[in-house]
């Protein structure tokens, strides 16, 4: 039997202004889960995702984290379990990458020897590809060097459950697929808010389709991101064809680029 390692139940958040940007959404993520959020713009995929991390507090409903309440945990105790991939984080561009992912062993400071610590984080730089660049410092990366110091920052955290928000951001196609890859075979429960339909068959095990701020679908890729659904949040049509050479599927969206055209 499966592990369940994060439960929401029936959770809602309001702005400031009394909109509602999530409503009554309720799901599980079980060990080994991959679980992809997309949705439209404005369709409350962030502030779920920042719900389910503990980053922000629902205003309806709750949030267990290996079957305790998510908002009567102390800080240390979630940050020994969660880590977090945020879009718009900045790291201190003077920061050397070694030492910009030591910052993952903060929450475990004293549990381990200093050796052991060491050990980690070097692990961390090993499974992402970053070992070599362990001297360079931040603001000399590139944007997909940069998205897996932070994902070795993550792994060092050694969370149970990671959550990604648009970790593809900014990153050319091949970059998207290596540090989806990478995050597949970290063997930990991901949640992951994804903005491009394409990444989301081939990466994930379950989705989450929120539109207007509610749960309109959860299952796998297969049963979720069907012609009539798709169509009904994003406006767009999927089609499934035979990969010409591999014994698999291929799920592409049609997104048609309609120019008018001037004599």
């Amino acid at each position: 039997m499966s592990t369940v390692m994060l439960e929401a139940h029936d959770v809602g958040f309001r702005s400031l202004a009394g909109q509602s940007l999530v409503e009554d959404v309720s799901l599980r993520v079980e060990a080994g889960d991959r679980l992809a959020i997309i949705g439209p713009n404005g369709a409350g995929k962030t502030t779920l995702l920042r719900m389910l991390a503990g980053m922000v507090r629902p205003g309806l409903g709750e949030i267990r984290l290996g079957g305790r309440r998510l908002d009567h945990l102390a800080a240390i105790d979630r940050a020994r379990k969660i880590a977090v991939v945020g879009q718009s984080d900045q790291p201190d561009p003077r920061l050397a990458v070694i030492d910009y992912v030591e910052l993952g062993r903060v929450p475990h400071v004293g549990l381990r020897r200093r050796s052991e610590e060491r050990d980690i984080v070097v692990e961390a730089l090993k499974r992402t590809g970053m070992l070599k660049m362990l001297d360079r410092v931040i603001g000399s990366l590139s944007g997909g060097e940069r998205q897996r110091a932070q994902i070795a920052r993550a792994i060092a955290q050694e969370p149970k459950v990671l959550f990604l928000d648009e970790p593809t951001n900014h990153l050319d196609p091949r970059a998207r697929a290596e540090i989806l890859e990478l995050v597949a075979e970290l063997g930990v429960a991901v949640v992951a808010v994804l903005h491009d339909l394409s990444l989301v068959a081939p990466f994930a095990s379950r989705v989450a389709v929120m539109n207007g701020g509610r749960l309109v679908g959860l299952d796998s890729p297969a049963r979720t991101l069907t012609p009539a659904l798709v169509r009904e949040v994003f406006s767009v049509d999927v089609l499934r064809l035979p990969h010409p050479v591999e014994d698999r599927e291929l799920t592409i969206f049609d997104i048609p680029i309609r120019l008018s055209v001037y004599p």
